[in-house]
């Protein structure tokens, strides 16, 4: 009975750390019997309380404990979010949403699943709003692919890849918002299917925007026949 007594073992207070880009803040506590039994847990807090940044409210960081050291739990970034609700508050009358999603890959072989949100001064062409996204998936593509997952994930944080595709995509057309309502570590999948989806996700959206356009194109010739005829009868009467 002893011996028994001997081996329960008693749970033990691990605190949760930040990653050092957020100053090793402590993110909270957890019990645990083992150190081990700890990893690969995940926890989300408010980018508001990480920053003391009122404006961060409404984005959540997502945090997953990779390592144990003594009786503090090490946690790396593995998404950014922004809260549903105030994706909802974007959107206004006479404006086009692009809410678009691809998977891409960093410098560093980090597969990551990224969706954009893309919002328009005010209501635009089916061949406007394509080259919009097509430049935004191009431009993020492109500049993630020269990144190591650490820059990526901190250029999202700071704002400073959302102003970069902001300055490219105003060129393009005015923007009421530009951001990046999602990015995070994605299960990795067959290298070559990944980089066959990051492409042929694009080629997809601009398809779709593509058949909207001629078909609007077969409603406006449609429109002009009805008014030619109106105008001819007019003229007879």
């Amino acid at each position: 009975m002893a011996e028994q007594v001997a081996k329960i073992k008693k749970k033990q207070w691990y605190q949760i750390l930040a990653p050092s880009q957020f100053g090793d803040t402590v993110l909270g506590e957890t019990l645990a019997y083992e150190p081990k039994a700890m990893l690969g847990k995940t926890l989300t807090h408010s980018l508001m309380n990480l920053t003391n940044d009122m404006k961060k409210q409404n984005i959540n960081i997502q945090f997953k404990i990779e390592s144990v050291e003594g009786d503090k739990a090490k946690t790396g970034i593995i998404g950014y979010q922004i809260i549903t609700s105030s994706v909802r508050r974007f959107v206004r009358r006479n404006s086009e949403k692009m809410d678009l999603s691809f998977a891409c890959e960093t410098a560093d072989n980090v597969f990551l699943r990224v969706k954009p949100l893309i919002i328009t001064k005010a209501s635009i062409k089916s061949s406007v709003a394509a080259k919009v996204r097509l430049q935004a998936v191009n431009f993020l593509n492109r500049a993630i692919k020269k990144m190591k997952y650490d820059e990526v994930i901190g250029d999202v944080i700071s704002h400073k890849m959302q102003s970069s595709l902001r300055e490219v995509l105003n060129k393009i057309y005015p923007l009421k918002v530009c951001e990046i309502r999602y990015i995070g570590i994605e299960e990795r999948k067959d290298t070559h299917a990944a980089k066959e989806e990051a492409g042929q996700e694009a080629k997809e959206e601009v398809k779709e925007e593509a058949k909207k356009e001629a078909k609007e194109e077969v409603q406006e010739e449609a429109q002009e026949e009805i008014n030619k005829e109106s105008s001819e009868e007019d003229k007879k009467i």
